[in-house]
């Protein structure tokens, strides 16, 4: 089941970028009628993991060790994006390597909706995210597989072309040695 919802998400959320993307590239704009930015925008993202769960690891001959893990630190990414009124997409890549010996990179895709139009401020948004997840730990072999969430949060912009952006991030993961990913994301985009 967590395969297949992961999947899903992952499909979802590419469609929606790529259409998003792929028009109304207004440099940023504000639309007049609804109040939401309209354009594509590249941007930078800091987060704080809070929770990095791992329930089983493989030890590389094959076998698997049941060591519950829950490991915490920064993580750091990049992303490319298009807003349209008030939807938006996101493909991503993060990276996150702690003193704990826990790493993975994350290439994703979020789709997410602005559900309060408040043009010049605070504009809060839900959304989905998928993508593709590679784990590892110092004493595991690399574990890939599919990641799928939620996101919530706020942006506020702070001039015609460039927003920062708060939000929480819950994610899933389809391979048996990641089960969770939790973490609290800091991005600022430059509307093009």
């Amino acid at each position: 089941m967590k395969k297949i919802a992961g999947k899903g998400a992952l499909v979802a959320a590419l469609l929606a970028g790529g259409v998003l993307m792929a028009g109304g590239i207004d440099g940023g704009a504000v639309s007049s009628s609804s109040g939401y930015r309209t354009g594509g925008f590249i941007g930078v993202k800091g987060s704080m993991v809070f929770s990095v769960q791992s329930s089983i690891v493989g030890l590389g001959d094959g076998s698997y060790l049941d060591d519950s893990f829950d490991g915490s630190g920064a993580a750091f990414g990049v992303h490319l994006g298009g807003q349209e009124g008030q939807w938006r997409a996101i493909l991503g890549y993060e990276y996150f390597d702690n003193d704990d010996n826990q790493n993975y990179d994350l290439f994703s895709a979020e789709v997410d909706y602005f559900f309060i139009e408040n043009p010049g401020a605070f504009q809060p948004y839900i959304g989905i995210v998928g993508g593709y997840l590679n784990y590892e730990t110092s004493n595991a072999e690399d574990s890939g597989g599919f990641a799928y969430g939620g996101t919530a949060g706020v942006t506020i912009p702070l001039n015609q072309n460039f927003d920062i952006d708060f939000g929480l991030r819950y994610m899933f993961a389809t391979q048996d040695e990641v089960d969770h990913i939790g973490s609290v994301n800091f991005s600022v985009n430059y509307f093009y």
